[in-house]
């Protein structure tokens, strides 16, 4: 892989991981144009890597305040009403990573092999479209996140670990049709992609270290890791901006385009 290739998987990586069109489904068909060998764990993990950065330093906020609350439940004791509001919403993030956690540990053979499927991701690109298409009939109800529907958002993020299946479109549509505001709903399946990187990660990483390449290759891959956090960092500020405006939809119909270009071209 040289230099330009990395620097265009990280782009792909960075726009599509958070926007609702599947960076896993983009990936495969940037892989097979650019003659790049699918599959390569470390660039994987690399880009990952990047991306997972970006949306810890966008919700950095948010995340402190966990953290806050959580140190403060354990040395005092003591909650404020915003202290519970943050452990409520920690322990929701824990409830909606086991589904894809158990999900990913027992299908794991199944996944990877519809990931060198060109034409079931083109398939599933379809799928995911009309997933997106049908938030149109979504209507905010005013729910809160309670232990059910986080659930159901930990389910559909289960199910998006399938190639061009969208983790943050499938996510963003069950919070949405489980009645929640489809800006909580977003700004709740961008916090749950921190745990399920990071889980992701670290099942990979013994893989990761013993196949770490020589210098001139890592840095190459740090390119591709660089673009993608730069690039993630933007499009989750984009998406949102997107669904304030009502348009996650529109995303669907893109997605749509994509799988029959692809059963098309593949």
């Amino acid at each position: 892989m040289g230099i330009i290739q990395s620097l265009i998987l990280g782009l792909v990586q960075g726009i599509t991981e958070f926007l609702p069109i599947s960076s896993s489904g983009h990936l495969v068909f940037a892989e097979r144009l650019l003659h790049v060998r699918a599959g390569d764990l470390v660039f994987e993990v690399m880009v990952h890597l990047g991306t997972l950065a970006a949306v810890i330093i966008y919700f950095r906020r948010q995340l402190l305040d966990i953290c806050s609350a959580m140190m403060r439940s354990l040395t005092s004791g003591e909650k404020s009403a915003a202290d519970k509001s943050n452990l409520q919403l920690a322990w929701f993030l824990v409830i909606g990573t086991i589904p894809a956690a158990i999900f990913g540990y027992f299908m794991e053979d199944v996944v990877e092999a519809a990931f060198a499927s060109p034409r079931w991701t083109s398939g599933e690109f379809i799928v995911t479209g009309l997933v997106l298409i049908s938030t149109i009939w979504a209507r905010d109800r005013g729910r809160a996140l309670g232990t059910w529907n986080t659930i159901g958002i930990g389910v559909a993020q289960a199910i998006s670990i399938m190639p061009a299946i969208s983790r943050s479109g499938s996510t963003i549509a069950a919070g949405m049709f489980s009645g929640i505001n489809r800006e909580k709903a977003a700004e709740f399946s961008f916090l749950l992609s921190i745990p399920a990187i990071v889980i992701a990660t670290v099942f990979k990483m013994p893989e990761f270290l013993s196949l770490l390449p020589d210098q001139h290759l890592f840095q190459i891959y740090l390119g591709g890791s660089l673009a993608s956090g730069i690039v993630g960092y933007l499009s989750v500020k984009w998406l949102l901006d997107i669904i304030k405006k009502g348009k996650f939809h529109y995303f669907g119909i893109y997605c749509i385009l994509v799988g029959i270009l692809g059963l098309i071209l593949f």
